[in-house]
């Protein structure tokens, strides 16, 4: 009889630390977006000026938003595996975060080559949507059964 396999606790963990982080750095760029027209950078002057670009919005909706919207699915699909401990969620998860990490670099492009500023929450983003893509592919190769 084969013996299932049981993700590590430390990835899951990992997982929804850095879903959380990305969450409230989402959550503070859409409020920001929504109430004073920018985020306040900590570090140089671009967070104004990428939050004023165009490609700061698709239509009427900030990416800000999207991104929170994605990392609370991230945020709901670790603690759903944290209920249920069904390994099968890893199998689908890159299909999500291998998109929002490819979306991620393309808004990294935009900034560096097409604003030429930079903003260090939106990097931040960039960040901690690819390390959700690494523990995502780890999780689906070593723990999907």
């Amino acid at each position: 009889m084969k013996k299932k396999k049981e993700a590590p606790i430390f990835w899951i963990v990992t997982f929804l630390i850095v879903g959380l982080i990305g969450y409230a750095d989402a959550v503070y760029l859409t409020a920001a977006h929504y109430t004073s027209g920018g985020p306040v950078c900590a570090v140089g002057l671009g967070c104004d000026i990428v939050a004023a670009s165009e490609y700061s919005t698709i239509g009427p909706i900030p990416v800000a938003l999207l991104g929170t919207l994605f990392y609370a699915l991230m945020l709901f699909w670790g603690v759903l595996w944290l209920d249920i401990r069904k390994n099968q969620l890893f199998r689908w998860l890159p299909l999500v975060t291998i998109p929002a990490f490819l979306f991620s670099m393309w808004l990294l492009y935009a900034m560096a080559f097409l604003i030429e500023a930079f903003c260090e929450y939106c990097i931040l983003s960039g960040g901690t949507t690819t390390m959700l893509m690494l523990i995502s592919l780890v999780l689906r190769k070593k723990h999907s059964d």
